[in-house]
């Protein structure tokens, strides 16, 4: 009898994309409400930023319990730029009418955020942070252009530090294209994975 519960073979990933985040407007015992989605183009990395480990509590003179923890969760992300825009929603700001960013005092605005990796094999991984908040440096630095041969290209980075959605305690979820629901499509499940925070998918949905 073959063994229904095997794994599939696990396979490398070769990309990411769709990097969108939602503006949390509330939180708290009753629900969380997201703001419209706003898409990010321009991502070439996502390193999670992730760490853990065991704490042994010792007692009658030796190791007695071992607690496992989770710690840092959140992601650091590479970026081709981070526009004004994007930089504004970030720190809590408002750009100006006249296109003007003048960075003073931030807040400390939260978001959800969606991504999808791609796997070697065509199909994706679908990620998703229910809360979190950005830390980054200026994205005004620059270099001189050599004066011949190619140039050297920059990119902006940004932490992004998840804290637990008051609404249900929760941190973050994924999913793997080949693990959908029957009936489930990419298409169909992309259209509100990208728009919807708190879209799952269904069996014939």
């Amino acid at each position: 009898m073959p063994d229904t519960n095997t794994n599939k073979r696990p396979l490398p990933t070769i990309g990411v994309s769709k990097y969108t985040y939602f503006p949390i407007t509330d939180d708290g015992e009753d629900g969380t409400t997201y703001g419209a989605a706003v898409s990010l183009p321009g991502t070439t990395e996502i390193s999670p930023t992730d760490s853990g480990g065991n704490a042994v509590f010792d007692a009658d003179d030796g190791a007695y319990a071992s607690v496992a923890y989770l710690e840092n969760m959140g992601h650091e992300l590479t970026n081709a730029d981070i526009t004004p825009k994007v930089d504004a929603d970030w720190r809590g700001l408002t750009l100006g009418t006249n296109g003007l960013l003048t960075v003073a005092d931030t807040k400390t605005p939260y978001f959800g955020v969606a991504w999808r990796v791609q796997k070697v094999d065509g199909t994706y991984r679908y990620v998703r942070y229910y809360k979190g908040s950005y830390a980054f440096a200026s994205s005004v630095g620059g270099q001189t252009k050599p004066s011949s041969g190619a140039p050297e290209f920059q990119t902006a980075t940004a932490t992004f530090t998840a804290v637990k959605r008051l609404s249900d305690g929760a941190y973050y979820t994924y999913v793997d294209e080949t693990d959908f629901p029957t009936g489930v499509t990419r298409e169909t499940f992309e259209e509100e994975w990208f728009s919807d925070m708190d879209y799952e998918p269904a069996a014939g949905a």
